[in-house]
């Protein structure tokens, strides 16, 4: 494998560069530029492949379904438009086949294209991944500022400037489950630490995650952990009165340790007990 940098092209549209092996190796990062023209930028420290598609090729790649609508009319915009793909191992790979592929004219062609969907599919589903990771986690924060009286779906989606399916969308994606369920377990794993410290009486657990009733909240509580509150509360504080401090006669040691040699105060030999 040749250690230098490497350029293909599949067509005028249509371009890659691949750092050599010391490069990929250390900074496993990749760019694709999607633009009115072919511009790679120039690979090297900090960018292992970098890809530069036109906005008329990418029609022909991905043909006419909303992503590529969506990718053309941000690769028309004034600087085009850039995916990052910060996934290693994808990226190694593909920067390994690049250099070993043996395809020429059409074949290379097809063969570029298809590097190209691959690098798009990681860059767009991290990039997404971490948008619905920003979304779902400020969610969190403003249902966490007042558990008591959390906002609905519908006031968060309006506060974050996004309709109630997109949020809910996004927040399941990242914490796999919906908004209410969320909240559900997070209550209820709230609540069996308090019942476990055993500090809160159970009515004032219940009252401040939100449970108008006791009897609501001990239903909620039993299926989710298979125990009521008050049985589990009494089970912990009977494990605790009949455990038995460590003390240093509780764990004698075996055999026991031999006492030091020392002299007979006549003879002089050395002797031990």
């Amino acid at each position: 494998m040749q250690g230098d940098e490497l350029y293909l092209s599949g067509d005028a549209g249509l371009t890659f560069r691949v750092a050599g092996a010391a490069i990929v190796s250390a900074y496993p990062r990749a760019r694709v530029h999607l633009g009115a023209e072919t511009a790679p930028d120039r690979v090297g420290e900090g960018l292992a492949i970098a890809v530069s598609v036109s906005s008329a090729h990418l029609r022909t790649i991905l043909g006419h379904v909303p992503l590529g609508d969506t990718l053309e009319a941000g690769s028309a915009k004034p600087g085009g438009l850039e995916v990052s793909v910060r996934d290693a191992v994808l990226v190694r790979r593909i920067a390994e086949e690049l250099r070993e592929a043996p395809y020429t004219e059409g074949a290379l062609r097809l063969f570029l294209q298809g590097k190209v969907i691959e690098l798009l599919v990681a860059g767009l589903w991290a990039s997404g991944r971490q948008a619905a990771a920003s979304v779902a986690e400020v969610a969190r924060d403003r249902l966490l500022a007042d558990p008591l009286n959390p906002p609905t779906v519908a006031d968060l989606a309006l506060a974050l400037g996004l309709s109630p399916r997109t949020l809910s969308g996004r927040f399941k994606a990242f914490f796999g489950m919906t908004v209410p369920e969320w909240l559900t377990e997070w209550r209820l794993v709230r609540a069996k630490e308090l019942v476990v410290d055993g500090a809160t009486p159970l009515a004032e657990i219940a009252a401040s995650l939100g449970y108008a009733h006791l009897s609501n909240f001990s239903s909620a509580f039993s299926k989710r952990f298979g125990v009521p509150p008050g049985r589990l509360r009494s089970s912990t504080r009977r494990l605790e009165q009949t455990a038995i401090p460590p003390t240093a006669s509780a764990t004698p040691s075996w055999p026991p340790p031999a006492r030091p040699a020392s002299l007979h105060p006549k003879s002089g030999c050395r002797i031990s007990s």
